[in-house]
Parts: structure tokens; C-alpha cells; sequence
């Protein structure tokens, strides 16, 4: 099936009808999304730092939105954070024509490379972004302790200002991490809280409550894991009742040296941290 397909803005489409698209799009997918209303569309949208003003939908001929492609740019970056394609639309062509609009707005913008996250075990959108260009830069794992009833000794840690954060050293940042990540999502993060112990500190969620997700790490130098193990230890020493979640999106490296020497058990599901140059922009 060939069809045709108009871009439209998604600044132009009402957040409602764009929560409608992406409940479609992602029904049955590798891990369950909420059912998105308008409000719940807003937050996913704040929380990925997506840019309405640079995001794209593909409308076909009979008028139903067919594909929808978000970019958080930051910098001279753009990153594509969600991609999907309504079920009745698969296989039409509607996601590649997307994806090379976008790639070609990114360049005509002159950004330096598009970057995004795909699951490993997603085939079909691995191997269009493979199409298009996009290169594997490492894979993404997810990691999960169990809440704790050993006692052991409590170190006090410091409780900063987000902000505070954001401004501590770390060694590696976006587009070499995901943007989730980094301190560009740490500033406009909703909930989190920032714990530090001597210079390294921890982005993690509630702590008061009984799932704990780990959000980030800041301060440490290159290649110096151990004060990130001892804050993580303490960390899950303080609220050891707490189970402690990191999402699919750390490098592999982050497993080797921080969760698995913490007892973390490897998520099932991982992702690839993708990355196309965009060679025509320079």
C-alpha cells in the first residue's frame, strides 16, 4: 500500500486528539503506557522536553493522523523522543515518510545529529531507524532491587536543590546519555529529589514511597565509580523498605559498575541509545 500523507505541525492539533493518536499507536506495545487524556498528554510532553513548534504528524488522504514523530531539541540536537504509527496505518510507508521529514527539517535547522532510544526487542522500529541512517551507540538497561530488611549502618546524606544539581561535574552528559538522563531533564524534572554524599549526588522520586525510581547521577569524575556505589549503597541503606527502580535508559556501563555490585537485577526489556550525524548541516 503507497499512500499519501500531508505533515501537519503538532502545534496545530489539540492535545486532546494527539493523546487519542498515541493511545492508538502504542496499544499492545512492549510496556504498557497509561491511557493518555489531554492532562496526561501535557505531562508526558513536559516531562520528554518535547518542542510542539519542531514535532510533526502525518495526516493520509481520508483525514485520520496516520503517524506522529516528537522532538525535544536541545541545543543543536534534536532528539526524537516518541515515535508511533496507528495500527490501521502500519505498513503504508507513514512512519518512513515521517521519520525523513523530520530528519530533513533537522538538517534544513542545521542540527548537528538527531538522537533517540528504541527498544532492542522493537524489530520493526529498529530496523526503520537503521533504514534511515541511525546507528547503534550503546544499549540501555533497566535495573531493580528489592526492598531490604538487613540492618546495616545509615551514613546521613544531604538533601539539595535540584538546580544544585544540575550543576555539579559529571563526565559524560547529552547527546552521549540520553536526554532523560542528563541535566537538561533533571531541571525540569516534577517530584525528584537530589540526595549527596562528599561531591556525587543522585537524582531518585519519592523516597517515602514503596517503588523508589533513580533518576540520574552527577559529580563523579570519568572512570571513578566508586563514590557512585557508596552513595547508591547508603542511599538504599536509608530507605532500605523502598524497592529501587532505574528505567531502560542507563548504558550498560552504568549496570557493570553501580547496580549489579548493589545486588540490582537486569530488567527483562532493553533499548538502544541510537544517533544519526547529520552531515549536510555543517
Amino acid at each position: 500500500m503507497n499512500l499519501k500523507f500531508e505533515i501537519v505541525p503538532a502545534a496545530e492539533i489539540q492535545i486532546a486528539e494527539q493523546a487519542k493518536v498515541f493511545n492508538a499507536a502504542f496499544a499492545g506495545y512492549l510496556v504498557t503506557f497509561p491511557e493518555m487524556d489531554a492532562a496526561g498528554m501535557a505531562r508526558f510532553i513536559c516531562a520528554q522536553g518535547i518542542d510542539l513548534c519542531h514535532s510533526r504528524f502525518a495526516r493520509s488522504e481520508n483525514g485520520a493522523f496516520a503517524s506522529f514523530g516528537y522532538i525535544n531539541r536541545t541545543g543543536n540536537f534534536s532528539r526524537l523522543a516518541a515515535m508511533g504509527t496507528a495500527p490501521g496505518a502500519r505498513r503504508t510507508g507513514a512512519a518512513a515518510f515521517l521519520l525523513s521529514h523530520l530528519i530533513g527539517e533537522a538538517i534544513a535547522r542545521r542540527d548537528i545529529a538527531m538522537v533517540l532510544e528504541v527498544f532492542e526487542q522493537n524489530a520493526p522500529a529498529h530496523s526503520l531507524y537503521v533504514r534511515n541512517g541511525f546507528r547503534e551507540v550503546t544499549r540501555l538497561f533497566g535495573w531493580r532491587r528489592q526492598a531490604q530488611r538487613k540492618i546495616d549502618n545509615v551514613i546521613e546524606l544531604e538533601e539539595i536543590p535540584l538546580l544544585d544539581a544540575t550543576a555539579m561535574n559529571t563526565p559524560t552528559d547529552f547527546p552521549d546519555l540520553p536526554w532523560q538522563i542528563s541535566r537538561f531533564a533533571t531541571a525540569k524534572s516534577l517530584g525528584m529529589r537530589a540526595f549527596r554524599l562528599d561531591r556525587t549526588c543522585v537524582i531518585i522520586s519519592n523516597p517515602e514511597v514503596s517503588l523508589v525510581r533513580v533518576h540520574g547521577f552527577f559529580g563523579h569524575d570519568r572512570g571513578d565509580w566508586e563514590p557512585v556505589r557508596d552513595l547508591m549503597r547508603a542511599l538504599t541503606t536509608k530507605f532500605r523498605e523502598a524497592e529501587f527502580f532505574a528505567p531502560q535508559i542507563f548504558p550498560e556501563q552504568f549496570g557493570r559498575e553501580v547496580f549489579q555490585p548493589l545486588g540490582f537485577a537486569r530488567e527483562t526489556l532493553n533499548q538502544f541509545l541510537m544517533r544519526r550525524e547529520l552531515s549536510d548541516s555543517r
